[in-house]
């Protein structure tokens, strides 16, 4: 009997342990630990990001990422290592970190924010004016273009978003770029008597940037180009189209000056 019961003895004393600390109790305490850990680890990242210190803050973040994957602070962690690279000017980096985000957390409440900021890294790729540099309505437009695309279709998307006049201050600082641009362009043409190519220049720039605020300057051009073409019809509707629409505009009263000669 005393041997029996030696020989019983490791397995009660196992099945006493199982009982004592089974999955129910240990698994709650440890998920509850999990979730703690991942909060606090993201927490002290969170502060050397707030005191702007990304060289200790993004690894942080990584970290976060890595250690615990399936806590809420998993993809705020993701964000904010994106946000990094937007406070080191890492355009190009963000721009990739915010949309991995977008892809593989399509139903996460802060994608709005995430769509803002690729925006937002696009417009600040927009080459900027500094002494001795070309304007950057001179320069190559494809980082404007794009940030004017990625605004629009934010305000499409999310027309309700806080950050929407954000965006549409953006979109106006973009839309004045261009239309510089075609108006630079449309002068380089009107120096070499180009007048067909300074025309469509123009009409592309008044169809395409409506609200860039040089309307009125490219119609007083648009109607001095035809008159050179001696086209008086339609330098006279381009002239007119400027004292109708923007009657206080400076060019106007040059377009009238132009419409008394013209008889109209």
């Amino acid at each position: 009997m005393r041997v029996l019961i030696h020989a019983l003895l490791p397995v009660l004393l196992l099945s006493a342990c199982a009982t004592s600390g089974g999955s129910g109790g240990s698994s709650s305490s440890s998920g509850l630990d999990y979730g703690e850990s991942a909060q606090a680890d993201y927490e002290r990242a969170l502060l050397a990001f707030r005191r702007d210190n990304c060289i200790e803050a993004e690894p942080a973040f990584r970290a976060v990422r890595r250690k615990y994957p399936y806590s809420r602070f998993a993809a705020l962690a993701e964000l904010r290592v994106a946000d990094c690279k937007m406070k080191q000017d890492e355009w190009a980096e963000a721009i990739t970190a915010y949309r991995q985000f977008v892809r593989f957390r399509p139903s996460h409440s802060q994608i709005p924010y995430a769509r803002f900021r690729i925006a937002e890294a696009h417009f600040e790729q927009i080459p900027s004016e500094w002494l001795l540099s070309p304007p950057s309505h001179e320069r190559d437009t494809q980082s404007t273009q794009e940030a004017l695309r990625q605004l629009r279709r934010f305000i499409l998307d999310f027309p309700e978003n806080q950050r929407v006049a954000e965006a549409q201050g953006l979109i106006k600082k973009a839309l004045k770029i261009l239309a510089a641009h075609e108006l630079y362009v449309a002068r380089f043409y009107l120096r070499r008597d180009a007048y067909p190519a300074v025309v469509n220049r123009l009409r592309t720039m008044l169809t395409s940037y409506d609200g860039s605020g040089l309307e009125a300057e490219a119609l007083l051009l648009l109607g001095e180009t035809y008159l050179e073409m001696r086209d008086r019809e339609q330098a006279r509707r381009a002239f007119q189209e400027l004292v109708d629409r923007y009657p206080e505009a400076d060019e106007a009263d040059d377009a009238r000056d132009q419409l008394g000669s013209l008889g109209g």
